[in-house]
């Protein structure tokens, strides 16, 4: 089964026609579009298509938009980039780990519970903190169990709070949403390359570049044309492919819960498949090591990921699952990406199946 690998795993499998565009931007990408030359003009031309391009698959305009080559990076500029000495920072328990970060360095601080669902409830929203002094780090759609916010409602209640969106686990898969101030997109989220991560600031004089700095730039200008340009290529073909794809992904998902769920007892599964994106599912096996199912499903050739989605290496249990109050042990999260069959995710299930099974003798 090692053809499935890139079907399953986490991380985002790079897109075929980025990975051609990247070869061919390589043989005319690597000039500098910042300089004077007919190359470097070829170059500057290359890149001001590409952020057109991206900012019309993601819906803002290219002056809206900034590149960044370190993508875990990126939560901060959004985040920093709004936020005062003096400003409340509210976020989830359920954010991802670099938000934790950002918030163990600022002084004023609200961490939101969630439902068991893993949705910020309304009504935990503390009406002190709906004011032009706070920054709402809106994580849009979790990248471990696949759980959407109910965005708009959060923004309604969140006052004149500033909103700080992050897009990074499910990309343009969602819309922007009615007011944002800045928002956080991952080309990987789009099976585009790694290390290109892309910052849309609506405002410009909201937001102002959190890093020590001479000059107007926003944020370092250091990112690899070639990766950018492999990135538009890949944003355009997977909003393309995601119309047919979205739906037969959710499919394949919930056969894949549903089968699980008959078949498998002391089964958690993280999350309604309806409130969620079509192509995460977050499984946890009671009396199972999470460790030793991901060695047994990678032994037949299945890449699937452990413990937290964000410090995956130490799988430690996540804190995703604790916030939600359902079962850490035990934890695999599967990912189906575009091009994923249904002859796949049978072999899938069956391998999970028999590996519980054997696991638990």
């Amino acid at each position: 089964m090692a053809h499935a690998i890139s079907n399953f795993q986490l991380e985002s499998p790079l897109h075929p026609k980025a990975r051609e565009a990247l070869a061919d931007a390589i043989d005319q990408g690597w000039s500098d579009p910042g300089k004077l030359s007919n190359q470097n003009a070829k170059a500057r031309i290359l890149r001001n298509q590409a952020l057109d391009s991206i900012a019309e698959q993601l819906a803002v305009t290219p002056s809206e938009l900034e590149i960044i080559g370190e993508p875990l990076l990126g939560n901060y500029f959004a985040i920093a980039g709004l936020l005062h000495a003096e400003d409340t920072l509210i976020y989830s328990a359920v954010d991802r780990k670099e938000i934790f970060a950002i918030a163990q360095s600022h002084r004023k601080t609200i961490e939101l519970p969630v439902t068991n669902m893993g949705q910020i409830a309304p009504e935990d929203f503390p009406n002190s903190a709906a004011t032009p002094d706070s920054v709402f780090a809106l994580q849009v759609a979790n990248g471990e169990t696949g759980t959407i916010q109910r965005i708009e409602e959060l923004i309604a209640i969140s006052g004149s709070a500033r909103i700080a969106c992050d897009y990074s686990s499910c990309g343009p898969r969602i819309a922007l949403p009615s007011r944002w101030e800045s928002a956080y997109f991952d080309a990987k989220s789009w099976q585009g390359p790694e290390g290109i991560g892309i910052i849309a600031i609506a405002e410009a004089a909201a937001w102002a570049n959190p890093l020590p700095h001479i000059g107007a730039a926003r944020t370092p200008q250091s990112v690899s044309l070639p990766l950018i340009l492999a990135a538009a290529v890949a944003l355009e073909v997977w909003h393309e492919e995601e119309k047919n794809e979205s739906p037969r992904l959710r499919s394949l998902s919930e056969k894949l819960r549903q089968e699980i769920s008959a078949t498998v007892a002391d089964c958690d599964i993280a999350g309604d498949l309806n409130s969620s994106l079509p192509h995460i599912t977050s499984l946890s096996f009671l009396y199972v090591q999470g460790e030793e199912l991901l060695r047994r499903l990678d032994a037949v050739g299945i890449a699937v990921d452990s413990g937290s989605a964000c410090t995956a290496e130490n799988l430690q249990p996540s804190h995703v699952l604790a916030a939600m109050g359902v079962l850490t042990h035990g934890n695999i999260r599967i990912t189906l990406h575009h091009g994923v069959s249904e002859k796949e995710v049978n072999e899938l299930i069956a391998a999970i199946t028999k590996a519980v099974a054997e696991l638990r003798q």
